[in-house]
């Protein structure tokens, strides 16, 4: 229920100019973050400052457009050009708004990915605070007709075979398909829809929901500004070891079925970071390099992801990755873009997977 009176209040605001001004104030502080102390790179602060135009985008489209429980839609405001706190490459990801007070319905088909899983969480979700993942439901949990299609209801109540438990709380929806060939495999067809929806279209945008957006939007810059970099400076600490410096930030927000573990790669001209593991047994597995404020490297034109699927494997079932700014000549070269520093991370994903840090050597970029 509306509040009268604040929504009077918000509209003075609106029509004397400090809505507009508060938000305004909330993007230079945003900015603030970029400028963190040690901050003497200009690629480092070039980048940053775009990764904030980024998230703006994705922020606004998530809040303003399409932040309505009432009229739920899918949509994917995380890929090539908006990235958030190390996302896998590999990945589709899909949200949508939506309230502990309803329920909903998707349906959809299967599609190819590799790994499909669902989950909620509560007030702003990532980046937004909250408590982190709510429930959670996997696609090898679910039951799907003989051609891949399924339907799912998100309801306080179970309901039907597929069913993920929708919390008081509840304030957003999260779908990863993972694929071994993203772009080649074939994307799941989704669909969501509010149970209860009698097909009113929404009252006019008013001053009261412009505010909430606006606001919302430059908290989360803040917010997922000075997670990337608290996180990447956490492992700045260890330069080119893979060690586990995850806080409750991250932790939280992670699904159960992935194990996320990173490194600061930090390189002199002429050397280059050899990666060597044995991948656990898991759905797949993937290893991706990322700039200073954790977004993944631009994987359009640069080879800075492998997986389960694309990497070579030795006859001894060991992977060897070799992270340089020059192509060294092997077969599992991760390309820097450039970058003498950053973060690398390695996902195992699956249930009941077998931990483990893969092992790190400072070597000559040229051919090992």
């Amino acid at each position: 229920m509306s509040d009268p009176a604040a929504d009077a209040a918000a509209q003075e605001r609106l029509m004397s100019g400090e809505l507009w001004d508060t938000f305004c104030d909330l993007l230079r502080d945003a900015g603030r973050e970029i400028l963190r102390p040690g901050m003497d790179d200009p690629l480092d602060v070039a980048e940053g400052y775009r990764m904030l135009t980024r998230l703006l985008r994705g922020a606004l489209e998530g809040s303003l457009e399409w932040g309505d429980p009432l009229r739920p839609h899918l949509i994917c405001t995380c890929h090539e050009t908006i990235k958030i706190v190390a996302e896998n490459p590999d990945n589709l990801y899909l949200g949508s708004a939506i309230s502990g007070h309803h329920g909903y319905r998707l349906w959809g088909t299967r599609g190819e990915a590799q790994w499909l899983s669902f989950n909620t969480f509560a007030r702003g979700g990532f980046g937004g605070g909250g408590p982190g993942v709510g429930a959670t439901l996997h696609e090898r949990e679910m039951v799907l007709d003989d051609d891949g299609r399924f339907e799912l209801y998100v309801t306080p109540e179970r309901q039907g075979p597929n069913w993920l438990r929708l919390d008081p709380e509840a304030s957003s929806l999260v779908i990863r398909q993972t694929f071994r060939h993203k772009g080649s495999d074939q994307a799941a067809e989704l669909h969501i829809e509010r149970l209860d929806d009698d097909g009113t279209p929404p009252e006019p945008l008013d001053a009261a929901r412009l505010e909430q957006s606006l606001v919302y939007a430059g908290f989360y810059l803040q917010g997922i500004t000075s997670i990337g970099a608290r996180w990447a400076e956490r492992n700045r600490e260890h330069p080119n070891q893979f060690i586990d410096v995850q806080l409750d930030d991250t932790r939280a927000f992670a699904d159960p079925q992935i194990i996320w573990h990173q490194a600061y790669f930090e390189l002199e001209p002429g050397e280059a970071l050899r990666i060597e593991f044995e991948p656990p047994d898991c759905d797949y597995w993937m290893i991706a390099l990322h700039n200073h404020w954790m977004e993944t490297l631009d994987y359009r034109y640069h080879r800075c992801v492998l997986n389960s699927a694309t990497a070579t494997v030795d006859p001894d079932g060991s992977v060897t990755c070799i992270v340089s700014p020059t192509d060294p000549g092997v077969a599992n070269w991760l390309d820097t873009a450039g970058h003498l520093h950053g973060v690398v991370g390695v996902r195992w994903v699956g249930s009941d997977v077998a931990d483990l840090l893969p092992r790190t050597t400072v070597v000559p970029s040229r051919r090992p």
